[in-house]
């Protein structure tokens, strides 16, 4: 299967609904960070950097990735998104780099991870609601 077909066109009005996910995870992220819920936070804010990314390339672009592989957005959104940089090409890959590890692996996070990785959702989340803004509001 080639990267092609897991992508697929949506309309740009549906990155609101992946924004707002985005955020609704990032905000729960932050809550269970409030009850020291490190795993629980941490992977909490990798599904709201997910759900960031999603929005931004369908704002941007149309597009959305069916690629069971989150890390195949990266190589969409540096070709469809001209908004995504350095920072974010760096949060977004911090965050799928540790997908597994949270997910899967029997190692706890740590406190410090977890903030790591709530802090990236959080900035991600807002950059991606000023890139849907932009996009829908043109």
């Amino acid at each position: 299967m080639s990267q092609q077909d897991e992508i697929r066109q949506v309309s740009r009005s549906e990155s609101r609904a992946a924004l707002a996910k985005s955020t609704e995870f990032a905000e729960s992220a932050k809550s269970e960070l409030g009850e020291s819920r490190w795993n629980s936070a941490g992977l909490t804010a990798i599904h709201a950097g997910i759900s960031a990314a999603d929005s931004v390339l369908i704002a941007s672009a149309g597009l959305r990735s069916t690629s069971k592989d989150h890390g195949a957005v990266l190589q969409l959104l540096d070709d469809q998104v001209p908004e995504f940089a350095t920072t974010q090409r760096r949060q977004l890959g911090g965050l799928l780099k540790m997908k597994n590890r949270v997910a899967y692996e029997q190692r706890q996070l740590t406190e410090t991870e977890a903030r790591q990785l709530v802090d990236q959702a959080d900035r991600l989340t807002r950059w991606a609601q000023r890139v849907v803004d932009d996009h829908l509001d043109t």
